[in-house]
């Protein structure tokens, strides 16, 4: 039995190399769009699926954002095996009835997004396992699939296996308290930073430790960017993203395919000069 030991510089390379594929994998990536109807409304659906797929993320994006805003992270995933199936919410941008909904009404809608999603990604790539990801609006979506709000909001999903998060929306008055979160019993990777604040929004960057924090204990993991703010899921360019978007690689490659390799990149994680790390 080989023992693995890792240096700090080790550490950083293994972590890294769960997202050095994706550009030479990129070529076998079929990138389509279909459009469903949920409840009266077309819903459209962008799909990227890698040639020969072992794991399925359903893909929830932020408060105006839309998928093809994520492309850099998205690429990295579907470079690491996993098809992505990601809804285009009514609070989009590119929305063509945004202008009809505001982001309370867009609540129960998206999570009906997602559901549909998942039931399209069932039947399109029967078998295989799933996970939720989403940021900021679109991580409350993920958090609730993996069990969070559990007799409040019924849209658990059991087909979720483990959800990632970039950002979170924070506190929000009426609806996420101290114990919103203690039902999430599934694996959760929260990626967030010190400067993750929104006006108005979120005051204080330690309310996205809510779900790390208050969830119940067990494959539980938080990256705080140093100096990072709330774009980080689709600024590629900043310095945190490499390492943090290498940690959701290794996260839904553990969590999702059990890939032993990758969970012993999550194992040996710590603190590293760009982020702290915590698991609990």
């Amino acid at each position: 039995m080989t023992k693995l030991i890792l240096n700090r510089r080790g550490l950083l390379a293994a972590t890294l190399a769960f997202a050095a594929t994706p550009l030479l994998a990129r070529a076998a990536t079929a990138t389509s769009n279909t459009t469903l109807k949920v409840g009266g409304r077309d819903v459209e659906l962008t799909i990227l699926r890698p040639d020969a797929p072992k794991g399925i993320i359903i893909f929830s994006h932020g408060a105006g954002g839309w998928p093809a805003h994520y492309q850099a992270l998205l690429d990295l995933w579907t470079g690491a095996g996993f098809m992505i199936v990601a809804p285009l919410h009514v609070d989009s941008q590119k929305h063509p009835k945004r202008a009809d909904y505001d982001l309370r009404a867009a609540f129960p809608l998206r999570l009906a997004d997602l559901a549909a999603a998942t039931d399209y990604a069932e039947k399109a790539a029967p078998g295989l396992p799933m996970a939720s990801a989403g940021h900021s609006y679109g991580s409350l979506m993920s958090l609730i699939r993996a069990g969070a709000m559990e007799g409040m909001i019924p849209a658990q999903d059991p087909r979720t296996k483990a959800a990632l998060c970039f950002s979170s929306p924070g506190v929000i008055k009426g609806l996420v308290g101290p114990t919103s979160y203690a039902s999430v019993k599934k694996p959760v990777l929260m990626i967030t930073g010190d400067q993750d604040v929104l006006p108005g929004m979120i005051a204080d960057w330690h309310e996205h430790l809510y779900p790390f924090e208050t969830s119940a204990p067990g494959e539980k993991y938080l990256w705080v960017g140093k100096g990072i703010g709330h774009g980080l899921a689709y600024h590629p360019e900043a310095p945190g993203f490499n390492e943090a978007s290498a940690l959701s690689v290794a996260f839904l490659k553990a969590k999702v395919l059990g890939d032993k390799a990758a969970e012993a990149v999550l194992a040996a994680q710590g603190s590293t000069p760009l982020a702290d790390w915590k698991a609990r």
